[in-house]
């Protein structure tokens, strides 16, 4: 992963893959743990990074090119960091993940998950402390205890799977349900954040009953989902 941004205020354009299989019952994802010295020191992420320009597209339309170089960008960073393949075509876009203005550096960041690879296990060399295949159920409540450092979208992505059974059920609902775009915004000064449909999403003093919002202020971390139509 490369560190850094583009213009100031602007967040550079980033991508990470979600392999998963199924073991023993339940619904397994490989992550790994970032070194203290890079971006995300110390947390628990997927493999990914920052688009370079030779993940860009040549010859597409316009409203094409972002998920398609953040798909090359998925793959290539998969193969770098962990020794493993993916097709690009076997991936299914998940989400997109867009930080808070405050946060620096700034990464938006497409999210997809697949589950056909091939090649042998490798942790990249200063970038990868460690490589596992977790249960999601498993990395929370490490993170509950204190145990793990998880990032934002991280810890909402694995709560989002505690509800999935499978990795064909995880495909199927990427595929089948809405593409949702995540633009944070931070609150009382980073105690929770919230997503749109939150009553505090366009004004920090909003209170209205919508919500869609992190509270982190304590452990375990609280999602709370009640949209009002």
């Amino acid at each position: 992963m490369t560190a850094g941004e583009g213009a100031a205020g602007r967040s550079r354009l980033a991508a990470t893959t979600l392999l998963a299989r199924d073991r023993a019952g339940r619904l397994e994802t490989l992550m790994l743990r970032r070194p203290t010295t890079a971006s995300f020191a110390d947390a628990w992420v997927w493999p990914g990074g920052v688009v370079d320009p030779v993940d860009h597209p040549v010859g597409r339309l316009v409203d094409e090119v972002e998920e398609l170089a953040a798909r090359a960008a998925a793959v290539r960073e998969l193969h770098e960091e962990t020794g493993l393949r993916a097709m690009p075509d076997a991936l299914v876009p998940y989400a997109l993940w867009s930080p808070p203005i405050e946060t620096t550096p700034r990464f938006r960041t497409w999210f997809f998950v697949g589950d056909r690879h091939d090649g042998v296990l490798t942790p990249q060399a200063g970038e990868v402390e460690q490589l596992e295949w977790v249960a999601p159920a498993d990395m929370l409540d490490a993170h509950e205890r204190g145990e793990v450092t998880l990032v934002v979208p991280t810890w909402v992505t694995l709560h989002q799977l505690l509800a999935v059974g499978s990795t064909a059920e995880l495909l199927e609902r990427a595929a089948t349900e809405p593409f949702e775009h995540y633009e944070t915004r931070l609150r009382d000064e980073g105690r929770w954040f919230c997503w749109f449909g939150d009553a505090a999403f366009e004004d920090a003093a909003g209170r209205g009953e919508g919500r869609h919002r992190l509270e982190t202020a304590d452990r375990p971390w609280r999602y709370v989902r009640a949209e009002l139509g």
